[in-house]
């Protein structure tokens, strides 16, 4: 099973470094395009491809909903519009991966994000700003989004989500020893058992995978989940922490160390 790893950050208040800002021309414009592209569209359109071994097999399994997925936001005017312009697509489902006030006291962040709120549609990850500016902040956000721990999964459709918590191993902990990946690896088990789901996506903040660039990719990250995801049938991985866009080809865990490693920019 190969799975795809992308990242993808809509916090624009910070400078990008030259190689990403002369591609990218346009920061704001651009990045929404490369937003919506992705996820605006049916889910089947992204990922049936995997699966399907023609039309037929891809009708049958069309559950069509739409989308949108985030990070880093903050709460100025580049967030602003990047939230208007996921409201204007009617997403029945939103995903925040991560570092999403950048602030002690969210609430500029829940008013702003409060035209995709309804319905328990807002599912986020917990990023490092929001892990560790106190509890009271820590806990704003579970209250907000009514949750009872940092990494929780559900269904929606045919699609199986599963939100990690990967900020800080120190602050929540993620490695092979802890409450978090015994939920994970428990959750990926019935998921994959589960006749009624045919996708599963993995979403978080801080990288798997990454070009040069800000935060690398990080090995505990790979070494302890890649073998995991890759056992269970996950299709898709979104993260976020680097202010830019990528994605890799379809990936297959491989123990040895790769020192580059072929991404896709846009």
């Amino acid at each position: 099973m190969d799975i795809v790893f992308g990242i993808i950050d809509m916090k624009i208040e910070n400078t990008l470094d030259s190689l990403v800002r002369d591609f990218l021309v346009s920061s704001y414009s651009i990045k929404c395009f490369i937003l919506l592209f992705l996820f605006s569209f049916s889910l089947v359109f992204l990922i049936n491809y995997s699966h399907a071994t023609d039309n037929n097999e891809v009708a049958s399994k069309v559950q069509k909903f739409n989308f949108v997925a985030a990070g880093d936001f903050g709460c100025g005017d580049e967030a602003k519009k990047t939230i208007d312009m996921m409201s204007s697509k009617q997403p029945e489902l939103v995903i925040a991966l991560g570092d999403l006030a950048y602030k002690k006291n969210p609430d500029c962040w829940f008013n702003l994000i409060s035209p995709l709120e309804k319905g328990n549609k807002f599912k986020i990850s917990f990023g490092e700003h929001d892990v560790s500016r106190g509890n009271v902040t820590y806990d704003k956000y579970l209250n907000q989004f009514n949750l009872i721990k940092p990494f929780y999964s559900f269904d929606y459709n045919n699609v199986h989500f599963i939100a990690m918590a990967t900020a800080k191993n120190k602050l929540i902990p993620y490695n092979e020893t802890s409450e978090q990946y015994q939920f994970i690896k428990n959750d990926l088990i019935q998921a994959s058992k589960n006749k009624k789901i045919d996708w599963i996506i993995v979403y978080s903040f801080r990288s798997f995978y990454s070009s040069n660039t800000t935060h690398p990719g990080l090995d505990e990250l790979q070494d302890a989940y890649h073998p995991l995801f890759e056992k269970y049938n996950v299709d898709i991985v979104l993260q976020g922490h680097n202010h830019n866009y990528q994605r890799t080809y379809p990936l297959s865990y491989n123990v040895t160390k790769i020192k580059t490693l072929k991404i896709i920019t846009t």
